[in-house]
C-alpha cells in the first residue's frame, strides 16, 4: 500500500513538473512597433497598457518598440520581416489597403472584434473593402486653431465665434505686429493645415459633391483657394512663412510671437504646459457653425502581420486595445477627445476641443477618393498648387482647374 502511494505521489510530481515546464515552453512573445513619431506623446500610455496585458496574459510577453513608420514598415515588407503587430493609420493614407491587397496582414473577420462602442466612421477606418484588418479607433484629431489667451486679452480680443470676427482678430493682431495665425509654409502637409481647417467651413458643399461622383460646383472652392492666396500676400502667416517649417511656427507661438496656431489636437498637452494661457476653437463659418475636419486618431490602431506565428495571441492584444481599460489609460496620459461615450474626459482642454458643431470632411481624404493609378489630385493639391498659391504664382480658379485636369485623368477610362 505503501509502495503504492508513494508511486502515486511520485507520479502527482512528475506530471506537475511536466505540467510547469509546458506552461513554460507554451510563453510566447509579441514583437509590436510602436508608432516612433508619437513616442514622446505615447510613451507613458504604451507602457501601462502592455503592463497591464501582460497580467491579463500571463503566457504572452510584449517586446514592443517604437520603429513603425512607413519607410521602415515598407523595408519589412520587401524583406519579409515584418513584426507580429504594428501600428498602420487606416483609411487615413492608402498604405494599410496596399497592405490587405497584397496579402501582408491579416484579415480579422473570424476573430470577432467587438464593434459595439464604435462609430460607423471608426469602423470605416479599421475597414478595407468590407472587411476589418486593425483595431478600431477611440479617438478623434482634428486640426484647430489655437490660441494666446494672455495676448487676447491684453489686445481686448475676444475668442472669434464667427469667421467676420477671425477676420477682424487676425487684422488686429497684424496692426500691432504680431503674426496672427503662426503656420510652417516649407513643408507639404506644414502649408496644409490651414486648408484642412477653412474646406469644411468654407467649400464642403463641393467636397459633398466630389465624395458623391455628383456634379461639381468648384465656386466656394475656387472662393477659398483666393482666401489661402490673400492671407499669404498680407503675411498673415508670417513675413517668412515659405521657408519656416512646422517647428518654426510653434516657436513664433510659444514664443510670444504669433497670436494663434494652427496645429492639431495631438499636440494638446504642449500647448497646456506654457507660461501663458492657451485655449482653442474649431474654425467658424459666417454663420457661428464651428467645423472639425473627419479624422480618427492612430493612437490605438495596430495592423496584425498575416505570417505571425501567433495569430491568436496578437488578436489578443487588438482586442485589449480596444478595452475601455487601455482606452482610458491613453485618455489619461494624453488627453485627447474619445469618439467612444464611456471614456472620462481628462480635463477642460480636452472638453474645449469637443465645442464643434459639425465634423466635415478631410479635403486631402476628399481627394484621394477618387484617385487612381492615372490621376492623383490630391498630390498636385498638396505639392503642386499649394505651393504656388503660397507664392501668388497661380489664382484659386488656376487652382481649381489644375485640380479639374487630374480629377478626369483619374476618371478618364
Amino acid at each position: 500500500m505503501k509502495k503504492v502511494l508513494s508511486f502515486s505521489i511520485s507520479l502527482v510530481v512528475l506530471l506537475g513538473m511536466l505540467t510547469g515546464c509546458g506552461a513554460k515552453n507554451s510563453t510566447v512573445t509579441l514583437t509590436i512597433w510602436g508608432d516612433a513619431d508619437n513616442q514622446a506623446i505615447l510613451e507613458q500610455s504604451f507602457t501601462e497598457i502592455n503592463e497591464a496585458f501582460e497580467k491579463e496574459h500571463p503566457n504572452i510577453k510584449v517586446d514592443y518598440q517604437y520603429s513603425g513608420t512607413f519607410d521602415t514598415i515598407n523595408v519589412a515588407v520587401q524583406s519579409d520581416s515584418l513584426p507580429d503587430l504594428f501600428w498602420v493609420q487606416g483609411n487615413k493614407s492608402t498604405k494599410m489597403a496596399e497592405l490587405a491587397k497584397n496579402g501582408y496582414i491579416l484579415n480579422l473577420d473570424s476573430y470577432n472584434l467587438d464593434s459595439s462602442r464604435y462609430s460607423q466612421a471608426a469602423i470605416d477606418y479599421a475597414t478595407v473593402d468590407g472587411s476589418v484588418y486593425c483595431s478600431y479607433p477611440a479617438f478623434l484629431d482634428y486640426a484647430t486653431i489655437y490660441y494666446n489667451k494672455d495676448l487676447f486679452g491684453s489686445l481686448q480680443l475676444e475668442k472669434p465665434s464667427t469667421y467676420e470676427e477671425l477676420l477682424s482678430a487676425i487684422e488686429t493682431l497684424a496692426k500691432k505686429g504680431y503674426t496672427p495665425v503662426a503656420l510652417g509654409g516649407k513643408g507639404d502637409f506644414d502649408r496644409y493645415w490651414l486648408i484642412q481647417i477653412m474646406a469644411p467651413a468654407l467649400c464642403q458643399e463641393t467636397m459633398n459633391q466630389i465624395s458623391k461622383h455628383e456634379t461639381i460646383d468648384f465656386t466656394a472652392m475656387e472662393k477659398m483657394f483666393d482666401t489661402y492666396r490673400e492671407w499669404s500676400e498680407k503675411g498673415y502667416m508670417g513675413k517668412d512663412f515659405a521657408s519656416v517649417d512646422a517647428v518654426g511656427a510653434q516657436l513664433a507661438f510659444t514664443n510670444g510671437e504669433a497670436g494663434m496656431i494652427v496645429d492639431g489636437t495631438w499636440n494638446n498637452q504642449m500647448y497646456r504646459e506654457l507660461n501663458f494661457e492657451v485655449g482653442s476653437f474649431a474654425f467658424p463659418g459666417e454663420d457661428g457653425t464651428r467645423y472639425a475636419q473627419s479624422g480618427e486618431s492612430n493612437y490605438t490602431t495596430y495592423a496584425i502581420a498575416s505570417k505571425t506565428e501567433h495569430p491568436q495571441e496578437a488578436v489578443e492584444y487588438l482586442k485589449f486595445l480596444n478595452s475601455k481599460q487601455a482606452e482610458q489609460i491613453v485618455e489619461n496620459y494624453v488627453g485627447s477627445i474619445p469618439s467612444v461615450k464611456d471614456l472620462s474626459i481628462r480635463d477642460e482642454s480636452v472638453e474645449e476641443h469637443s465645442q464643434f458643431d459639425i465634423v466635415g470632411s478631410n479635403i486631402y481624404h476628399v481627394l484621394s477618393s477618387v484617385a487612381d493609378e492615372t490621376g492623383k489630385p490630391q498630390d498636385v493639391f498638396l505639392g503642386e498648387v499649394l505651393p504656388k498659391l503660397m507664392m501668388s504664382e497661380i489664382t484659386g480658379k488656376d487652382a481649381v482647374e489644375m485640380i479639374k485636369a487630374e480629377m478626369d485623368k483619374s476618371s478618364a477610362k
